[in-house]
């Protein structure tokens, strides 16, 4: 038997022996045939309630959530309360048969003893361990003592009662550890005693709610909605049997809030539940003050006409101050959605620290109370904030010259779609969102393009060090040596210190030769000597003849006096050139290859050949991906592949620094709708 099987067993065999004890209980007031205003007044009633709901409350959180112990603490206060009805049964039955004093005394002290347990210890507990189960940090372990003391208090104070029940009998055992100086205040205590604490556990709940992510903050305004439906009442003059058995909707709110916290869109229902009942409470509160004190200035002459005027005054200030009221409710559940220009202040704010996309994604979650928000370009997600949801909200960007910018926010729990407040706060927020991260997207592009520069740098660096210390170095080093060994033969062996300085030429010609191989790969002498368009025709010449196979004619066609162009793009079209002129004298079986220069805003360098069309796709090599990274380091483009004659490479080179010239735009069209007219059904 597994443990969810155990746990199971349990909760529901506790729900079972709390039913059958709080029915006992009842059964035998019924059959002594006592009336329901002495059940009331023995708060028989609010026991058998309050023993129900937090037993029906506790078992599904215990069975669903076994390691919650939130579910188990509510079984308990079921059980308290279960058992005090029981006792009050028993009790009800020992005065109809006569029982001994002992046995009505120790039947009272149970009952007085029990449910105090449960009301202020076992629930008061829960809610702190509301909603997961476990403190929400070292520094709450304070208030859990303070709170497990406060219940002990309560108890006592409960259980050391020197009345009797209603029902009659005798009083408790504890009632000599009373203190008869307080007891005319009993009723007022107990009071206290329940809603103080509760009032202090719906403070830290707010503390906890402000700190708290989009879940926990929905789970605890299921509590505070629970708070509201009883903690009001109290000023009112309720009574106290009434006033308890509103504290069920605490449980209720807690099994709803653990288990389906998604139920119902909770911020709307509770920001309109405390705008009315505050309004309320001030139209109450505003209303028999000044009734009470025109009376009592004005006796005489204060009549019903006088109480008229006072209510038109008061209907007359309800609607601007319940349209502000309204407003601070709905920004503390739902941010800055009706004041755009607000949240674009928070947003400028958090865009003059520099948060990066990060810090901008949550400003957008803070000023609206979205639980997800997060960037993507071309569908990939640059940048998230929160928990992603079902039925998100995909809005573009409007940021020229960036990829396919998109916002992507998710709606609250409990709500299919976003309310068209938040769909008009996005509409003035989308504009400098897109700008920020066009901003952001340059800033990595240029970030990304400062490392490539200095890897490059570093790389070339390496390549010299590799080429001068492996090639260069040991042939100097051999013509110190050759140089020094003829010198010693000059008189002594004629003739071989001659073949010495032969060999010596050799080697000077050699470190020549090395010397300008690595000019070459600097910077081509050819192009400064000769031009841009002759160095291609000197190295077409070179290529024509193959080894071992049939010449290619190479054609050069270019303009008959080029412009003075950058010397990247001088480099970079003859390093594209010469790699695909290679490419087609080794790998295809062209005869013929044309090279063709046009000039506009850019330098365009196409190559084709006549080597017949290819049945399957170029492989990326080194050599094509260099000819890329070569034009992608200017901003252009190089794309390379078989045509339709045979190979194909067209390059297009910026002759100044600028966009991408592959980077989409994308028109406006201007529709009416603009960019939130792409939300899923």
């Amino acid at each position: 038997m597994g443990v969810r099987t155990v746990t199971t067993w349990l909760a529901w065999g506790f729900f079972a022996a709390v039913a059958a004890a709080a029915g006992t209980g009842v059964g035998l007031w019924m059959e002594c045939g006592l009336t329901f205003r002495l059940a009331v007044d023995s708060f028989l009633v609010t026991d058998v309630a309050l023993a129900a709901v937090f037993a029906a409350c506790g078992v599904p959180i215990a069975w669903r959530r076994p390691h919650n112990p939130v579910g188990w603490l509510l079984l308990c206060g079921g059980a308290a309360h279960a058992v005090t009805v029981m006792a009050v049964g028993l009790l009800a039955l020992g005065l109809r048969d006569g029982w001994s004093e002992s046995t009505l005394r120790a039947l009272v002290t149970t009952a007085l003893a029990a449910w105090p347990l449960g009301l202020r210890l076992f629930v008061p507990l829960a809610l702190l361990l509301f909603p997961t189960g476990r403190l929400p940090g070292p520094a709450w372990r304070r208030v859990a003592w303070a709170t497990g003391a406060v219940g002990a208090l309560f108890w006592l104070w409960c259980a050391t009662t020197p009345l009797p029940y209603a029902v009659g009998g005798p009083v408790g055992h504890l009632h000599v550890l009373s203190v008869p100086a307080l007891e005319p205040h009993r009723y007022q205590i107990v009071l206290a005693g329940i809603f103080v604490p509760m009032l202090v556990d719906l403070t830290a709940l707010m503390v906890r709610y402000r700190w708290g992510d989009d879940l926990l903050r929905r789970q605890l305004l299921w509590l505070m909605l629970a708070g509201l439906c009883a903690v009001p009442w109290w000023p009112l003059g309720m009574r106290a049997e009434a006033l308890q058995v509103l504290i069920i909707a605490q449980p209720v709110a807690m099994a709803v809030a653990i288990l389906r916290p998604q139920l119902l869109d909770i911020q709307w229902v509770v920001s309109r539940a405390l705008l009315y009942l505050v309004l309320s409470l001030s139209v109450l509160g505003v209303y028999a003050g000044v009734v009470l004190f025109l009376d009592r200035v004005l006796r005489d002459t204060f009549h019903l006409g006088g109480a008229a005027l006072v209510a038109v005054g008061v209907a007359i200030a309800f609607h601007p101050v319940r349209a502000r009221l309204q407003r601070l409710i709905d920004r503390l559940l739902y941010g800055d959605r009706g004041d755009p220009v607000r949240a674009l202040d928070r947003l400028g704010a958090r865009l003059s620290t520099e948060s990066g996309l990060d810090g901008l994604l949550l400003a957008v979650r803070d000023a609206l109370r979205l639980p997800y928000a997060a960037f993507r370009l071309e569908g990939r997600a640059v940048a998230a904030s929160g928990t992603e949801r079902p039925g998100s909200l995909v809005i573009a960007l409007p940021a020229p010259g960036t990829k396919e910018a998109e916002l992507v926010v998710g709606t609250r729990r409990g709500q299919a779609r976003l309310d068209a407040e938040d769909l008009r706060t996005l509409r003035a927020l989308v504009v400098p969102l897109g700008v920020a991260v066009r901003a952001t997207v340059l800033s990595a592009e240029l970030q990304s393009s400062r490392e490539r520069l200095v890897s490059a740098r570093e790389e070339e660096r390496r390549r010299l060090r590799r080429d001068l210390h492996d090639g260069l170095g040991p042939t100097l080093t051999g013509l110190a040596f050759t140089t020094d060994a003829a010198r010693n033969l000059v008189r002594s062996d004629p003739d071989t210190a001659e073949r010495l300085l032969d060999q010596l030429r050799g080697h000077a010609t050699g470190a020549i030769d090395e010397i300008r191989r690595l000019v070459e790969g600097l910077r081509p002498p050819a192009l400064d000597e000769l031009g841009l368009v002759a160095a291609l025709t000197r190295q077409a010449e070179r290529l024509s003849h193959r080894v071992g196979g049939a010449p290619l004619a190479i054609t050069i066609d270019a303009p008959g006096r080029l412009p003075p162009l950058p010397a990247a793009v001088e480099v970079a079209a003859y390093r594209i050139a010469t790699e695909a002129l290679t490419n087609a004298a080794r790998h295809s079986r062209a005869d013929h290859a044309l090279v063709r220069l046009r000039i506009d805003h850019a330098l365009r360098v196409d190559v084709t050949d006549n080597g017949g069309p290819s049945a399957v796709p170029w492989q990326p090599g080194v050599g094509l991906s260099t000819m890329a990274e070569r034009a992608a380091e200017l901003a252009g483009r190089c794309r390379s592949g078989p045509g339709p004659e045979g190979g194909v490479v067209s390059a297009v080179l910026p002759l100044r620094p600028g966009p991408r010239e592959d980077a989409p735009v994308r028109p406006r069209d201007g529709r009416a709708a603009g960019p939130l007219d792409r939300q899923p059904p």
